[in-house]
């Protein structure tokens, strides 16, 4: 059992337990950080032999990366609904199967319709995860620590990555894509065979009124009978949040804002050109001045670079804030994309290929400190209490929306418009990503109830002025 000190509000120490079955149940869940990370990695430097294989031009290349996408919003939006149905534990397990037999089948697959649909169905499970994990997590975690502990599903993620870029990297000289692919089918297996160790939910198993079971839950989670107050306090949450909004009003009253500023982190997060990069590095890097082998190297430095800097985040987001290191972390996305955009318009130059390096380093530093980091923490935490279910799948469902676009259009994009024009039309992304950073609220320290008060205080004056004037 692990102890973990924390200060509580008259400034005393608190000793928070962690026990095994807490510990053992993030682990296993997630692995579903590290399928969501392994699949976006993999299929950037797989899709030129795939291509090459199956004779594809540009566009149905990024038809092939983008299918994923389009299973996992298809995940992200029935598994909020199935999850609440029938509980995280079963639907984590499915998730898992799903993405086994969608990474053997394209693994296997010789024809591209076949490789297209196992696509789907992998990515059904990456999205199912993707609500799954987070959701999970929190309702397992101790109060004080669950925002690093939730974060720590987007440092699996870019785990994943960096495993992927590896795989490709020693892949890359044989031109292999079926193994690195289909191995991926072992990260599902982990999921769906892990879960069936863990608990379930005490969150879940209250909502179901089997309160019995989520107290003898509770009780091995932290590793003491005192767990009366933790318990009243989820069965008033769910109270409120059983009274759900329908759809119809997520865009009224003070809810609106919310639910604006929350999508728009979760578009803007992604909208940044963050798969591009990842998606396309060696290619990128390629086109600077380094040879085959020194970028795909470098790739992996860069995945390296995104783990570490990911870890610095969630160090630092509870002192800094969410607000300072969203604008902060918007200017540099737009420096380091400026930066790319002119080195691409010019010829290449001795040490050009160093300083896109450099720019590319730049760039993922900045968004692993701020909105890779940020963006599942933020789209939790602006959420009315009684629509969470709803808004996290919503704004799920716009990340893997946004990024499904980019990775349609991003190879079409590279090598019909050119690198130059691609990097400044991202870079004017995020000059509207910067400016909408400023008026996001700072939700540190707040509990979910103060973040909706504020949104009822500071927009009800402006609504019942704007119904007066109606009437």
């Amino acid at each position: 059992m692990v102890n973990a000190e924390h200060r509580n509000g008259q400034g005393k120490p608190a000793t928070v337990k962690i026990t095994v079955f807490i510990i053992l149940s993030i682990l296993i869940s997630s692995v579903g950080g590290i399928i969501f990370g392994y699949d976006t990695g993999i299929i950037g430097g797989a899709i030129v032999f795939i291509g090459k294989e199956f004779q594809i031009n540009d566009l149905v290349q990024g038809v092939i990366v983008s299918m994923s996408l389009l299973g996992a919003m298809i995940g992200a939006l029935a598994a909020g609904p199935l999850a609440d149905k029938y509980g995280r534990k079963v639907n984590l397990f499915i998730a898992g199967l799903c993405f086994t037999f969608g990474a053997a089948i394209s693994g296997f697959s010789h024809h591209i319709e076949i490789l297209t649909l196992a696509r789907i169905l992998q990515g059904i499970g990456v999205g199912a995860s993707s609500v799954l994990v987070p959701v999970y997590i929190a309702e397992l975690s101790p109060a004080r620590i669950r925002g690093v502990l939730v974060t720590s599903f987007q440092l699996m993620i870019t785990v994943g990555i960096v495993m992927a870029y590896g795989v490709n990297t020693m892949a890359e000289s044989h031109g292999e894509w079926r193994l690195p692919v289909g191995i991926a089918g072992i990260f599902g297996v982990l999921l769906a065979a892990g879960v069936i160790f863990v608990t379930e939910s005490p969150r879940w198993l209250i909502a179901v009124n089997r309160h019995d079971l989520a107290r003898r839950t509770l009780i091995r989670l932290r590793g003491h009978q005192h767990v009366d107050a933790e318990i009243k306090e989820t069965e008033r949450l769910n109270a409120i949040e059983q009274d759900n909004m329908r759809w119809r009003d997520l865009f009224r009253g003070h809810v609106r804002p919310m639910i604006v500023i929350g999508v728009l982190v979760a578009f803007f997060s992604n909208a940044c050109g963050i798969n591009l990069v990842i998606y396309f590095a060696p290619q990128i890097l390629q086109s600077s001045g380094f040879t085959s082998s020194a970028s795909w190297i470098g790739t992996v430095g860069l995945g390296i670079t995104n783990v570490a800097f990911t870890v610095v985040g969630m160090l630092i987001v509870d002192r800094v804030g969410r607000r300072p290191l969203l604008i902060l972390g918007a200017v540099g996305l737009t420096i380091s994309l400026v930066i790319l955009a002119v080195l691409f318009s010019v010829p290449v130059f001795p040490g050009s290929n160093w300083l896109a390096l450099g720019s590319l380093v730049f760039y993922i530093v900045m968004y692993a400190v701020s909105p890779g980091m940020l963006g599942f923490l933020m789209i939790s935490e602006i959420s009315p209490l009684r629509a969470r279910a709803k808004v996290t799948s919503l704004s799920i469902f716009i990340i893997f929306a946004t990024n499904l676009v980019i990775a349609l259009l991003s190879l079409p994009m590279l090598n019909g418009m050119g690198a130059s024009a691609t990097f400044w039309l991202f870079s004017i992304i995020c000059v509207a990503f910067t400016l909408f950073s400023f008026f996001v609220p700072e939700t540190k320290g707040k509990s979910l109830e103060e973040v909706e008060l504020y949104f009822k205080q500071k927009y009800a004056g402006a609504i019942a002025m704007k119904s007066t004037t109606h009437e």
